[in-house]
C-alpha cells in the first residue's frame, strides 16, 4: 500500500529518476565542455577539436569504411560472446551438479580470470593464424569465466526439493531442464550477456588493434600510424557509442527483469 512505511510511490520514483537523469546530463555537458577547452590550447595532432573530429567522422561515413569496419568488429564480438556464454553455461551447470567438477575447474577459472587478454591475442596468431578467429578467441577467453560463475550460482539456487521430486518421479533430463532448470537459468544468462556484451566489444577492438588487418581496432592502429589523431578520436566515439547501444539493448532488459522479479510478492514467485 502507498501509505505503508518503507514504500515509495510511483511519482517519487519518477522524480528520483528525473533527478538522476539531470545529474547525468550535467556530467555529460561538463565533459563535453572540457574537450574544446583542452583542444583550443593544443595542435590537432595532439588533441583535435570536436569540429575536426566530426569532419573525420563524416569522411568515414561517406567512404563506407565506418559501416564495414564496425560490422566486422560487432560480428566478431557477438560470435565470441555467444560461444563464451554457451561454454561457460555448460561449465557452470556441470560445476553446480558435481562438486568435484567445480573443484577441478577452479585452477582453470583462476587462470582465465587472471590472464591478460593480450596473451591469448598473441598466442592466437601462432595457433590459429586467422586474425578474425584470434579476435573471437580472445572474447571467448574473457567471457567464459564470467558466464560460468553466473550460471553456476543460479543453478545452485534452484530449489533442492523440486530437483529431488523430479528424481523421485523419474522426470526425464530434457523435461527437467525445460521445466526446472531453464526458468531459473534464463535470468542468469541475461545477466551474463549484460556483463559480457559491451566488454566483449572492447576486447574485440583491442585484439584487432594488435593482430587484425580489419575491424575498428585495425582502423585505429592505421590512423595512429598515419598520425591522424582526429580519425582516432572519431573511432573512439564510434566505439563508445556502439558499447552504449549494446549495453542499452542487452543490459537494460536484464536489469528491468531483475527489478520486476524483486518487486513481485514472495508468494507470486
Amino acid at each position: 500500500m502507498a501509505g505503508c512505511p518503507g514504500t515509495v510511490s510511483v511519482s517519487e520514483r519518477r522524480g528520483r529518476r528525473l533527478r538522476l537523469s539531470g545529474a547525468a546530463v550535467v556530467g555529460a555537458a561538463v565533459l563535453a565542455g572540457c574537450w574544446p577547452a583542452v583542444a583550443w590550447q593544443q595542435p590537432e595532432i595532439l588533441v583535435p577539436s570536436p569540429a575536426e573530429t566530426a569532419a573525420a567522422l563524416l569522411l568515414l561515413v561517406e567512404s563506407g569504411e565506418l559501416a564495414a569496419q564496425l560490422w566486422t568488429t560487432l560480428s566478431r564480438a557477438a560470435v565470441g560472446v555467444a560461444i563464451g556464454i554457451a561454454a561457460g553455461a555448460l561449465w557452470g551447470l556441470a560445476s553446480a551438479s558435481r562438486r568435484w567438477i567445480d573443484e577441478a575447474g577452479r585452477p582453470l577459472r583462476g587462470l582465465l580470470l587472471g590472464l591478460p587478454p593480450v596473451i591469448p591475442a598473441v598466442l592466437g596468431t601462432v595457433w590459429l593464424g586467422d586474425a578474425g578467429a584470434v579476435a573471437v578467441l580472445v572474447v571467448v577467453v574473457v567471457t567464459v569465466p564470467t558466464a560460468k560463475v553466473t550460471v553456476a550460482e543460479a543453478a545452485r539456487a534452484i530449489d533442492a526439493d523440486l530437483l529431488e521430486m523430479a528424481r523421485v518421479y523419474r522426470l526425464p533430463p530434457a523435461a527437467r531442464l525445460r521445466h526446472l532448470q531453464l526458468p531459473a537459468l534464463v535470468p542468469a544468462l541475461r545477466s551474463a550477456a549484460s556483463l559480457c556484451g559491451a566488454g566483449g566489444l572492447r576486447v574485440a577492438i583491442m585484439a584487432e588493434l594488435l593482430v587484425a588487418p580489419d575491424g575498428v581496432g585495425a582502423a585505429v592502429a592505421q590512423a595512429r600510424g598515419n598520425l591522424a589523431t582526429a580519425e582516432v578520436f572519431a573511432w573512439a566515439l564510434v566505439a563508445v557509442a556502439a558499447a552504449l547501444v549494446t549495453d542499452w539493448l542487452v543490459a537494460r532488459p536484464a536489469r528491468r527483469g531483475a527489478a520486476s522479479r524483486a518487486a513481485e510478492p514472495v508468494g507470486a514467485r
